[in-house]
């Protein structure tokens, strides 16, 4: 799987499948007969375990990675990439995709962990959204019913979201570009491209404990360093590959830094990052499991 996700980590799957259409996907699913799987886009927010997955690891492709602009919303399949469909808005002077600018992944992630800034989720953008059952049925749904929140949405795991229409209006192309470029330069200057990571690690706390980076700063983790992988100096909520980090090196590092900072500020860090394969004791002692 390391060659599947952003981090470059990750042992291999159970089995693994790519789908570029409707009837094969479909076709794919009914093969399972109920087993589990899981649904891969980008592998932008997945640390997958050393030791991998069992189950059967599913991603799209073909009639799924299209982007198409209409009047003033936008058609995307669920493998297309998040920056071909931000690059595409921007170009066409649609107002109101910067909050995606320089956000990895696919379509298909985005929309299953409601992708997106701290203010603003994909789900904010959706008309109604696609998605097939293990059935094989094509459902479609509208944002109020998928429950979107803070880096997820209510809707069962195993339906694989196959694209979405999504209000894209009309804006001033000039001031569309001016306020993409001002995005992309600070997500450049604060946060890490040059190293595999998958981003943000932790949900933000809120309240009087701020922003997830600034709480793990105050704990002295920032910069800390385990085998292959370290918290990153430019941006402490980044947890990146040096070139030789295992899965269990991340998860050390998340471990001791929910530690500290449940000893000193009496909270819990919550993952952003989605954690496959791991046993249930890793999972607790990353708060990713009760």
């Amino acid at each position: 799987m390391a060659s599947l996700t952003r981090y470059r980590i990750g042992g291999p799957a159970g089995r693994y499948g790519r789908f570029g259409s409707h009837a094969d996907l479909a076709a794919g699913l009914e093969s399972l007969e109920g087993a589990a799987y899981r649904v891969l886009g980008w592998g932008a927010n997945v640390l997958v375990s050393d030791r991998g997955v069992p189950e059967p690891v599913i991603s799209l492709s073909g009639e799924f990675d299209c982007v198409e602009m209409a009047a003033d919303t936008v058609d995307a399949g669920g493998a297309a990439g998040l920056p071909t469909l931000v690059g595409d808005a921007r170009r066409e002077g649609r107002a109101g995709w910067e909050f995606l600018e320089a956000v990895p992944g696919t379509v298909g992630g985005g929309l299953r962990m409601n992708a997106g800034s701290a203010e603003t989720g994909l789900w904010d953008r959706v008309v109604w959204a696609e998605a097939l059952t293990p059935a094989g049925d094509l459902v479609r749904v509208q944002a109020e019913e998928a429950g979107p929140a803070y880096r997820s949405v209510q809707l069962p795991e195993e339906w694989v979201f196959t694209g979405a229409r999504l209000a894209a209006p009309p804006g001033d192309p000039a001031a569309v570009n001016e306020v993409h470029a001002e995005r992309r330069r600070l997500k450049v200057e604060t946060q890490v491209y040059e190293l595999p990571s998958c981003g943000s690690i932790w949900k933000n706390p809120g309240g009087s404990h701020g922003s997830a980076w600034a709480v793990v700063d105050r704990v002295g983790m920032r910069g800390a360093v385990r085998g292959g992988a370290q918290i990153t100096e430019r941006h402490a909520n980044f947890i990146a590959n040096l070139g030789d980090a295992t899965a269990a090196d991340v998860v050390w590092l998340m471990a001791e830094t929910r530690r500290r900072v449940h000893e000193a500020e009496g909270i819990w860090l919550e993952p952003e990052i989605r954690l496959w394969g791991f046993e249930p004791e890793e999972l607790v002692s990353v708060g990713a499991a009760s």
